[in-house]
């Protein structure tokens, strides 16, 4: 069936089609690092770096970043050698990564958030030559040092007068050159720029392997970049999403202001404050500002965003209320790509299925089966239906995706709708509407996504289990209204003799958990089901939740304020339906 585009989509679509043919042509791969050196020639007195009260030219920015290059290269970092850098938000994490960029090594990109065993876990992925730490992340490094197997002059702090036992950074920088160094510059197609970590279904993080073909081209054009613009990134740069905005800002030599966290109370002051005029967003975060009270900083000079996750009514009346001219949404994620884009703006859509390698299929959400027609095929939705989004591996010999290539092999589906056809599975359900329009239904399965993060019920259950008086437990996520997303609940079997010692367990869960992977809710239970297959059955969990007035069991809730868990009971769950009671 042929499709009618919009003229937007037709021009959207000419400029996809130049993009993709240069994802072949190594003549055109570009690192992070050279896209520095580029701006630094070409528009050197330009700000290019915006940061709390400070400003970076293209030329300072190049040179920063040459003097962690140029040390990189002297202590013998190599191209293809990985190094893990665990930094917030600052103008250091780009002039590292920048740095590794220049040597073609791998940067991987490690979630501030991570602790104990998922962080053993993703540091040991890819054969660390070294790790870059600031002083926020410090503590969590020294807390699995012994674990990591590296030695202590293998680990940089890139902050000073900070008490630890590695490299001193700014001390080592001292007397190293700002010169650029012999940049690498020869590329082929599968050469990797960095890991960023995605949840998954099978466990722990997986290491998605960013390539250097991507280096920002469909973040500029999604944000519509224009010479003056400036962009402020409120995102954690170790996502994709705030990570491919830098890289948007490489491709196109205009200004980004960085924070380091996102804050609703500052937002619209740091706006004024750097006169920008885009962002980029995840769907939690204007609703955080629309339940913000009146700012004498609005109107300001944000006029479009570009981002994902943003629903129909938030999406109205933010735009209303805060005069923000373009929202542009789509759908993406790390491990899949952005396979759908809404660039005429409909409220509430991911974009129209315009591109002939993306599909949506029919899927039993309570089985996890999809279903097949008569010949062993997959089946198309229909307008109305929902389904998952698989996009077309053009060419599966070659196809690389995770560091781990058994997890790859899990993410593809093969003879979907033709024998040895191969397509990726995108892993969300998505609503096929009217016209090809199509919208974000949910997630399935072992993930859920919470406070901007994905969380592995998996990789939360493994952890919970280490708890003494846990015998056994199932996480799963579940809707909280006025939220976006889902909350992490877990049904609990506990050691009757050990009994179940919910202070204890809270103090656990602080130490272990990344504080988006701590479960809201808790229900002791004294047997969890099992599916015919022996797998832990979450479909009648989700369906009952927290609510209490259909069932009998002990209910905990997470107090953020006190950071411990209480008991949940049958005023509790009205004052939560009614907004009064805050998770």
């Amino acid at each position: 069936m042929s499709i009618q585009l919009t003229p937007k989509e037709t021009e959207y679509l000419a400029k996809l089609g130049k993009l993709l043919e240069n994802t072949t042509n190594p003549s055109t791969f570009k690192s992070l690092g050279m896209r520095i050196e580029y701006w630094a020639k070409k528009t050197p007195t330009k700000i290019g770096l915006l940061f709390e009260d400070k400003s970076w030219t293209w030329k300072s920015i190049n040179e920063e970043t040459n003097k962690f290059a140029n040390y990189f290269i002297r202590v013998g970092l190599k191209p293809s050698e990985t190094v893990a850098v665990m930094m917030e938000n600052s103008p250091k994490f780009l002039f590292v990564t920048g740095a590794i960029s220049k040597i073609k090594a791998i940067n991987s990109m490690i979630n501030v958030n991570l602790r104990k065993q998922p962080l053993i876990h993703v540091m040991k992925i890819g054969k660390l030559k070294y790790i870059v730490v600031d002083k926020d992340c410090l503590p969590a490094i020294q807390g699995v040092y012994n674990d990591l197997k590296l030695k202590n002059n293998e680990i940089f702090v890139v902050n000073k007068n900070i008490k630890h036992d590695f490299i001193d950074l700014p001390n080592e920088l001292n007397t190293i050159s700002s010169d650029n160094p012999n940049t690498v510059v020869d590329f082929n197609v599968g050469d990797v720029c960095s890991y960023i970590f995605t949840s998954g279904t099978t466990g722990f993080p997986k290491a998605v392997m960013i390539k250097h073909t991507d280096i920002g081209n469909f973040y500029a054009n999604g944000l519509h970049l224009k010479e003056n613009d400036i962009v402020y990134n409120p995102l954690p740069l170790y996502h994709s999403h705030s990570n491919q905005t830098w890289r948007a800002v490489l491709c196109t030599g205009v200004t980004m202001a960085l924070r380091k966290r996102f804050s609703v109370s500052e937002f619209w002051k740091d706006i004024k404050k750097f006169n920008a005029n885009a962002t980029v967003y995840i769907g939690e975060l204007p609703r955080y500002l629309l339940n913000r009270p009146e700012s004498e900083y609005i109107p300001g000079p944000l006029k479009k965003m570009f981002g994902l996750g943003l629903r129909k009514d938030i999406w109205e009346q933010f735009q209303s209320r805060f005069q923000i001219e373009h929202i542009w949404e789509i759908y993406g994620a790390t491990d899949v790509g952005v396979p759908l884009f809404n660039i005429d703006e409909v409220p509430g859509m991911v974009g129209r299925n315009i591109l002939p390698t993306v599909e949506i299929i029919k899927f039993d959400p309570d089985t996890g089966e999809f279903y097949k027609n008569k010949n062993g095929f997959y089946i198309k939705c229909k307008s109305g239906e929902i389904g998952m989004l698989i996009t077309k591996i053009l060419n599966y010999s070659e196809f690389t995706l995770y560091k781990n290539p058994e997890k790859t092999k899990l993410k593809v589906l093969r003879n979907v709708f033709e024998k040895d056809d191969a397509y990726l599975k995108s892993g969300d359900l998505l609503q096929l509407h009217e016209d090809h329009w199509v919208s974000f239904a949910d997630r399935f399965g072992d993930t859920f996504r919470w406070k901007g993060e994905n969380v592995s019920t998996l990789e939360v259950e493994s952890i919970l289990n280490n708890f003494p008086s846990i015998q056994m437990c199932n996480v799963y996520g579940v809707s909280i209204p006025n939220t976006d997303g889902k909350a992490g609940m877990a049904a609990l079997k506990v050691d009757k003799e050990l009994g179940f010692d919910y202070y204890q367990f809270s103090r656990f869960v602080v130490d272990n958990l990344p504080y988006y992977s701590i479960p809201i809710f808790l229900r002791i239970k004294n047997e969890l089901e099992f599916t015919g297959t022996h797998k832990l059955r979450k479909v009648n969990l989700r369906k009952q939740g927290y609510n209490i007035e259909k069932f009998n069991e002990p209910v905990f809730y997470w107090d953020n304020s006190a950071k411990k868990y209480k008991g949940f009971d049958k005023i509790k769950y009205q004052n939560l339906l009614k907004n009064i009671l805050k998770v």
